[in-house]
């Protein structure tokens, strides 16, 4: 009896009930001052329903707490699909092509492909064990989505990885604008004007 392909996606689990519960960091820049923000962030597969082509839309509601003596409060609804062997997922209506099967260390793909924004290179980088609050995820995948390096007007930076069985385990963002007024000097200074700096862990997760 031949082994089943192992194509990557149990690295993207959809099915009805699937939970996860992040912790998140959030930093919000307006006008130069930071506001931080920590809270618990739940998503849960509520539904699905059979799109053309004998593929299926999965529904992904999304609750917050501020604390886990709290109740969560509805958020918003994601949905996520696979489509011609890419992982889509709908985010505030904009769909981003998540991975693509099956995948290997230095894939590139247009993430972008699916909406309106701009193409934008996505990249398999590595695929190692990670551990977070003390739980090792042994067969995880980080996908680098943007690194521009640019510390002099606008920082951007973001990366998630993925765990087999699991799903999303970590999503880190920095999109920072800097000071560039050059009457005040502060070009190169790496001074925050507006921005966001946002760091999403694993804490829980499971079939409800």
């Amino acid at each position: 009896m031949e082994e089943p392909e192992d194509n990557g996606k149990d690295y993207f689990p959809m099915q009805k009930g699937h939970f996860q519960i992040y912790d998140i960091n959030e930093i919000i820049y307006t006008l130069g001052d930071p506001d931080t923000f920590l809270y618990q962030l739940k998503t849960v597969v509520i539904d699905s329903f059979l799109n053309n082509g004998s593929t299926y839309t999965y529904v992904i509601h999304r609750s917050v707490r501020n604390n886990p003596s709290q109740p969560w409060t509805y958020k918003d609804t994601w949905s996520s699909r696979m489509e011609n062997n890419k992982a889509i997922e709908k985010e505030e209506n904009v769909d981003f092509v998540k991975l693509i099967f099956p995948f290997q260390v230095g894939l590139k793909w247009d993430g972008n492909e699916y909406n309106t924004l701009g193409k934008e290179d996505y990249e398999l980088i590595n695929e190692e064990s990670k551990t977070i609050n003390d739980v090792t995820f042994t067969d995880c995948i980080t996908i680098k989505q943007r690194d521009n390096q640019d510390f002099i007007v606008y920082l951007d930076q973001r990366h998630e990885t993925y765990a087999r069985n699991v799903g999303l385990i970590h999503r880190e963002m920095k999109q920072l604008h800097y000071c560039t007024d050059t009457n005040s000097g502060c070009i190169g200074k790496q001074i925050v004007e507006e921005g966001t700096i946002y760091k999403q862990t694993i804490l829980d997760y499971g079939v409800e």
